[in-house]
């Protein structure tokens, strides 16, 4: 049985999460809910009258600006027709191709054994992890470039907010794959997993959904969230012992 509390924490990540100042920030209204970071936004509790769905997008690309916005309806979304008024006013399938995310929680241990695995507490160790995810996503030279010259600042902010905790995992002893969870009060979300190619098929993702149950339980909010695609990750968190709390779907645009 998941929480109420977990429930809202899986279906809108965004207005309960903490978060790095000077590097993320968040607009709340009534209507809608708007995270925007350095290169990238996310639109989400979209609760909206019919006439005002124009505006709202009017709006909306004012606070982000020329950052591409994810928009995520969760099933109470309104109204009803919310997508196809979206797509009408120029909101698109997301360039991934991901148009349906499953989100997921526990509040029990993940069924895995633990992986070794360590909390990233240094510079180098972010470096590290940052690293590995540009390789796993298939991130431009240019895009690393421009994400480089600010990894030093970046890591600091996020050591003096706590917001985002990444984790390392060890194969061989190298470096082998990273994760990270986002703190909220009510427990963590799951996000930035990545796992280099040579060292797939070894559990290591498993490990680190481990690493950071313990970590919630040490914060004493013991529940793990995730908004997952469902053809990939969120099979393997179901075998973990995940639960399935909705469906989002997913637009993209400016």
């Amino acid at each position: 049985m998941i929480p109420p509390t977990v429930r809202e924490l899986a279906e809108v990540p965004d207005r309960y999460c903490r978060l790095t100042p000077g590097h993320v920030d968040r607009v709340e209204t009534d209507g809608y809910v708007v995270l925007r970071g350095t290169w990238w936004a996310t639109v989400c509790a979209l609760r909206l009258e019919p006439g005002d769905v124009e505006e709202t997008v009017q709006q909306v690309r004012r606070l982000v600006g020329d950052r591409r916005a994810m928009w995520r309806l969760d099933p109470a979304s309104e109204p009803a027709d919310l997508e196809t008024r979206l797509r009408a006013l120029g909101l698109e399938t997301p360039e991934n191709g991901v148009e349906v995310l499953a989100a997921l929680a526990t509040t029990s241990p993940p069924e895995t054994e633990p992986a070794e695995t360590r909390r990233v507490d240094s510079l180098e160790d972010y470096v590290t992890a940052v690293e590995l995810r540009w390789e796993s996503f298939g991130k431009s030279e240019q895009a690393r470039a421009a994400e480089r010259a600010t990894l030093e600042e970046t890591y600091e902010a996020l050591r003096r907010s706590e917001a985002v905790i990444d984790f390392l995992a060890f194969a061989d002893g190298r470096p082998a794959a990273t994760a990270a969870c986002v703190v909220s009060d009510r427990g963590l979300l799951l996000v930035g997993g990545a796992t280099a190619s040579w060292a797939r098929g070894r559990g290591l993702y498993r490990g680190l959904v481990r690493a950071r149950w313990d970590e919630a339980v040490r914060r004493g909010t013991p529940a793990l969230v995730v908004q997952a695609n469902p053809a990939t990750s969120a099979p393997i968190l179901e075998r973990l012992g995940f639960v399935e709390v909705c469906r989002v779907r997913q637009l993209e645009g400016t």
